[in-house]
């Protein structure tokens, strides 16, 4: 604005306007900034083109409560404040500015491993499914090829019938044949016979009434029992094929959930047993993982039945098998007891135990290498067994309040902690 123009201006405190044509300098003020500037040993920095706007003088200092620049004659209007010279300032906001930015490159450091682990997780999801179309496809070869021979075998049985049928049916054809040649020679013999001279025909009656008898009547009689019995071959044929299977698949009451497998643990490839890994698998660390507990969850909670399933620990010195709350800590350690919702047992050190808190020290009469878990939801029990010899264990009664999955904790063992196949019963 040129000299000597009139300017109109709000005052701050005031909130009101003042029209001066040129601000009265302060002298007395800027000689008390100065000195106090030299006694503290402040360095003013001036920054071009840097003006307050209210008093039209350069920014010298800074207002750390406000965070904003200020010059010499807004010092009174900051009274208490932490006022700073500007470079002291800019060295304040520049260590903010710091932490913030350390702070956004530690969530740009997260975000990136976010990423790399998403891609690590979607490579490992393709990975599942190539493997899990692999076995489904293995499965299904192995079912047609039960099929098959299962139908080579019956078509089979059914040929057999008809050509045993048939042979039959076509002896049968045989023999009245040749009857038929007989009789028809007899009767041509006895007719020929009987236009012969009377006295003739009466010397010889008693002859020919005997050769004009047929005494064998069995070959007069329809064979039974030639049909097929089609209803062995055909009837509940299904049913009838299901049953010779069962010989020939296994049922599994529970199975593992590899998405939940502790890194340091291996599992069979139809989910039914778990043990030591030579080396950390290279899989996704996915929420429901367990890691570092080496354990690993059943593929399938429950809510309410009654549920029972046999588990070969073999001759593993340390293991844990039971139940637990789907809320049970992953990503931790954590002590196994019925009060932060597991319920199992277990052998540690020779000794086999309730995990109670403290535990239940239980008492056994040989070492059990098959236990038995009974689930009862509706009456809130869970029971171990020595599945051998039918000894009872230990019995938990208690309120769940959510849904159980089978835990498995088979240790840092070679042998196997093997889920038993069911055996099948059909009750007619």
């Amino acid at each position: 604005m040129a000299a000597g123009s009139t300017t109109a201006r709000r005052c701050v405190p005031c909130v009101g306007q003042t029209v001066k044509e040129t601000p009265i300098p302060n002298r007395a003020l800027k000689s008390t900034v100065e000195s106090f500037q030299k006694e503290k040993g402040w360095r003013v920095t001036r920054a071009p083109n840097a003006i307050c706007g209210l008093h039209l003088r350069d920014l010298q200092m800074f207002c750390a409560h406000d965070e904003e620049p200020i010059c010499a004659e807004c010092i009174p209007l900051h009274s208490n404040h932490d006022v700073k010279p500007i470079d002291h300032g800019v060295k304040y906001c520049q260590d903010l500015l710091e932490l913030k930015v350390k702070i956004l490159a530690d969530k740009l450091e997260y975000f990136k491993k976010m990423k790399k682990r998403c891609n690590e997780t979607s490579s490992h999801i393709q990975s599942q499914s190539v493997e899990a179309e692999k076995q489904i496809r293995h499965l299904f070869e192995r079912l047609h090829k039960i099929l098959n021979e299962e139908e080579a075998s019956r078509i089979t049985a059914l040929k057999k019938e008809e050509e045993q049928k048939k042979k039959m049916l076509n002896e049968k054809v045989d023999s009245i044949s040749r009857d038929i040649t007989s009789l028809t020679e007899l009767i041509q013999s006895l007719r020929k016979e009987m236009v012969a001279e009377d006295l003739v025909v009466l010397q010889n009656y008693q002859s020919l009434k005997n050769r004009a008898q047929w005494t064998d009547e069995k070959s007069q009689k329809f064979p039974p029992g030639v049909l097929i019995d089609v209803a062995r071959h055909v009837g509940a044929l299904d049913y009838k094929v299901w049953e010779s299977m069962r010989s020939q698949v296994k049922c599994f009451p529970v199975l593992m959930d590899p998405n939940t497998v502790s890194p340091w643990l291996s599992m069979s490839l139809d989910y039914a047993s778990v043990k030591e890994s030579t080396e950390r698998q290279s899989v996704p660390d996915n929420p429901e993982r367990f890691d570092p507990c080496v354990f690993v969850l059943g593929s399938e909670g429950f809510m309410s039945g009654r549920h029972r399933w046999e588990v070969n620990v073999g001759d593993n010195p340390k293991w844990v098998l039971g139940v637990c709350k789907e809320s049970v800590a992953r990503k931790r350690k954590f002590t196994v007891t019925t009060s932060g919702g597991v319920w199992s047992i277990g052998l540690s050190k020779g000794v086999y135990s309730g995990l109670t808190s403290p535990r239940t020290i239980l008492t056994v009469a040989k070492r059990p290498e098959t236990i038995r878990v009974k689930v009862n939801m509706e009456k809130g029990e869970v029971s171990f067994w020595d599945a051998d010899s039918g000894a009872h264990l230990i019995t938990y009664t208690d309120t769940f309040g959510g849904k159980l999955f089978p835990l498995f904790g088979p240790g840092l063992h070679k042998t196997p902690m093997a889920i038993q196949p069911a055996k099948l019963t059909i009750h007619k």
